[in-house]
């Protein structure tokens, strides 16, 4: 049996606010770190004369990260031993961070399988080259060895380096770093690759990017509330019948099931909650009666507190894992125990360094999503009933995406797929019970 937490204590003490707020029809803010009230028909008249791609306010910076990041061979080859993965980004050799992180988050774009289709081999090539290229580029000790020695000195013989070149499937990187352009109706341009997209431009500030946020959260509620409309008019069959047309079309997409899987978890939680309190009319229910249930779901063994430590602290596990294995390696006393070792330290690093990618996507697609959630189903443009109509039909969108299978060409191993979704679960969760607490705090001020 789930013990009360102390998120719950609070939540019971200030009852009175979290009556008197949500009845007025606000809903707590994150971003704006208060209560608000929403009308989609106002947030779209807002959007009209916007450019979807937020060019009034990042075209500056995209124009200047485009003028200050060098063709390859604009400074002479003889800095550094071999260009071929600069000529691969389509960079010079002394390209700063920021822009080895655009050229790739472009020409991965540009090239990725679900634009291009899976049959241009051409393309296929280019984007395993421009991930691979990145992989070597982005990790500054690498970057240094290649530099130097170029692709040999990245052998497992001459580095202790784990993560050398192609360790990771190019489209599970792309994916846990930037998502899928084939989700652009449901998450939008993830935060990363807003910021990949401007080269972590000083020139965009924090206010510039809430605003950039704030747009990201109101298209998508709009969109959501357009896809809601099938429900609200109870053509159950019908929504049903889209709906899972839409999920196996974005589960076909590279990596694309975790996704649809994780949106649906945002869309089934946002829906518990927001029917619980209009049910009980005492304000939004535990999230952990919620999670109990997605836990059985998943066949999972383990305490939920196991599972959020598991998730949110991988960066420390991996440089631990990363130190014990290179502490094992040193002590390998044969060709062919160091080669075992080898390999189980690069496998290690892989999968850390995977799950911090993953994580924060999570992180940035579940905050995005709640709040979306919330502005459909506060929205002022519309009835009680609507809105409540619209609960129930999130509430059945998000299991359908829930329920969304793995293609079955997929080559993903069982294993991998158990552990993301697992770490996704953990991170949302977590991310979802911050949010309250901030909403929580606000009752005392």
């Amino acid at each position: 049996n789930a013990e009360p937490t102390s998120g719950t204590v609070r939540g019971a003490a200030a009852t009175p606010k979290a009556i008197i707020e949500p009845s007025r029809g606000k809903w707590w803010n994150d971003l704006e770190g208060k209560w608000i009230l929403t009308n989609l028909d106002d947030e779209k008249k807002s959007l009209q004369n916007i450019p979807d791609d937020d060019d009034d306010i990042l075209g500056e910076a995209r124009k200047n990260a485009e003028n200050t990041t060098k063709p390859a061979g604009s400074i002479t080859a003889s800095k550094v031993k071999e260009t071929a993965y600069y000529d691969a980004l389509e960079i010079a050799p002394d390209a700063e961070p920021s822009k080895i992180k655009r050229q790739y988050y472009l020409l991965a774009r540009k090239y990725h399988p679900d634009r291009v289709g899976k049959d241009d081999t051409a393309s296929a090539d280019k984007f395993k080259d421009v991930a691979e290229a990145y992989q070597v580029l982005s990790d500054p000790e690498l970057r240094k060895r290649y530099d130097v020695e170029g692709e040999d000195g990245l052998s497992a013989d001459k580095t202790n380096v784990a993560g050398g070149p192609a360790q990771v499937a190019p489209a599970m990187l792309f994916a846990f770093l930037f998502g899928s352009d084939k989700f652009g109706d449901y998450i939008g341009r993830l935060a990363a690759a807003t910021s990949a997209s401007v080269a972590d431009s000083p020139d965009v500030s924090a206010e510039d990017a809430r605003t950039v946020q704030r747009r990201r959260v109101a298209r998508l509620a709009i969109g959501l509330a357009e896809r809601l409309v099938v429900w609200t008019e109870e053509d159950y069959d019908g929504a049903k019948a889209v709906w899972e047309s839409a999920a196996m079309d974005l589960g076909g997409a590279s990596y694309g099931t975790e996704l649809v899987r994780l949106i649906g978890k945002v869309y089934s939680l946002s829906a518990h909650q927001f029917l619980g309190a209009t049910d009980s009319g005492v304000g939004m229910p535990s999230i952990a009666k919620w999670a109990k249930g997605q836990y059985a779901h998943m066949q999972r063994s383990g305490d939920t507190s196991k599972a959020k430590r598991e998730g949110l602290v991988a960066g420390m596990k991996m440089m631990t894992t990363q130190q014990n294995a290179e502490r094992e390696l040193a002590e390998a006393k044969t060709d062919e125990e160091r080669k075992e070792k080898q390999a189980a330290m690069e496998d290690a690093q892989v999968t850390g360094m995977l799950n911090i990618m993953w994580t924060t996507t999570v992180v940035d697609i579940t905050t995005t999503l709640h709040e979306v959630a919330q502005m459909v189903l506060h929205d002022q443009s519309v009835s009680k009933y609507v809105r409540k109509r619209r609960g129930y039909g999130l509430k059945h969108l998000g299991e359908i995406f829930m329920a969304c299978s793995t293609p079955m060409e997929s080559d993903q191993p069982e294993d991998a797929k158990k552990l993301y979704e697992e770490a996704a679960f953990a991170a949302m969760l977590e991310t979802v019970r911050r949010k309250e607490e901030a909403m929580r705090s606000s009752f005392v001020h």
